[in-house]
């Protein structure tokens, strides 16, 4: 097989579910991606060797056989593990439906690995979709059946027998909630509130179905905005702490540097610089 072969889908203005990216690659031993954030839900599955994964400071080791799941708004890390290449296929997509499905197949970022027996099936998924990457209806159609027939494929091995009704929603409205609201002041109680749910059940069901408090995943959505618009504008340090609920820009700062290490300026200053010197990355999927 190639290297790699992959299709970044346009954005469309869908709420429901939309295909961001799909593709199969190799990575030889010594690349990496990441650490990066992602906006959408991706799904990755291991045809041959082995890699490594790292999300919420856990490593998971992985093989042919195996997959893992990325949400939204983690950071996460992969690598060749050992030093034989790996390779993989991806399906990646967004919507408020997509989250619900991901519910609903059991997979979140407290719990993101998943095997599955009938790889070969969704190898033809993702091929079926690179040889309809037009952006024609007839391939939008045929990519979107494509992917619940990937999606149908992952259910049928996890056993996933439950009504769709049944899956609990409330996590998946309040990430949207947080991540829409970031330039407001926020609370556990004000969100609960919002919600109309007790302060206590909302804290103790976000914790169980994450693996973090709410209150981290405020930060955590904060600090990847900030990180965002460091990299992507020219705003100055003030206006990037306002658009992400800080009052001041001191505030920002030290969170900033408890969390990364570095101070906002500096991390601005090192990107590009790494952008400038940056000339053989493995395509970051």
């Amino acid at each position: 097989m190639d290297k790699i072969k992959f299709a970044a889908m346009p954005t469309e203005h869908e709420n429901r579910l939309y295909l961001t990216t799909i593709g199969e690659a190799e990575m030889m031993p010594g690349q990496v991606c990441g650490p990066r954030v992602r906006s959408y839900c991706l799904l990755h599955y291991i045809t041959k060797g082995k890699c490594k994964f790292q999300v919420n400071g856990m490593t998971y080791h992985l093989q042919a056989g195996q997959g893992f799941f990325i949400a939204p708004d983690f950071e996460t890390r992969y690598e060749t593990d050992g030093d034989e290449p790996w390779n993989y296929i991806w399906v990646g997509a967004a919507g408020e439906e997509m989250k619900h499905l991901m519910h609903v197949l059991g997979l979140s970022q407290a719990n993101p690995i998943f095997s599955c027996h009938q790889g070969d099936r969704l190898v033809h998924c993702v091929r079926d979709m690179l040889q309809h990457r037009q952006m024609t209806m007839t391939d939008h159609y045929f990519r979107m059946s494509t992917l619940y027939r990937f999606i149908a494929i992952l259910s049928e091995e996890r056993q996933v027998n439950q009504p769709l009704a049944s899956v609990n929603s409330y996590i998946a409205n309040v990430m949207t909630y947080v991540r829409h609201h970031l330039h407001e002041h926020m609370s556990t109680a004000e969100i609960a509130a919002t919600m109309n749910l007790n302060r206590s059940y909302l804290s103790s069901l976000f914790r169980s179905q994450t693996g973090m408090t709410l209150r981290s995943y405020i930060q955590l959505c904060r600090m990847t905005r900030a990180k965002y618009l460091l990299e992507s504008t020219h705003l100055s340090i003030a206006s990037i702490a306002e658009s992400c609920g800080y009052e001041k820009s001191d505030s920002l700062n030290r969170t900033f540097r408890k969390t990364y290490g570095i101070s906002p300026a500096d991390y601005r200053k090192s990107f590009l610089a790494d952008q400038t010197q940056s000339s053989r990355k493995p395509h970051e999927s």
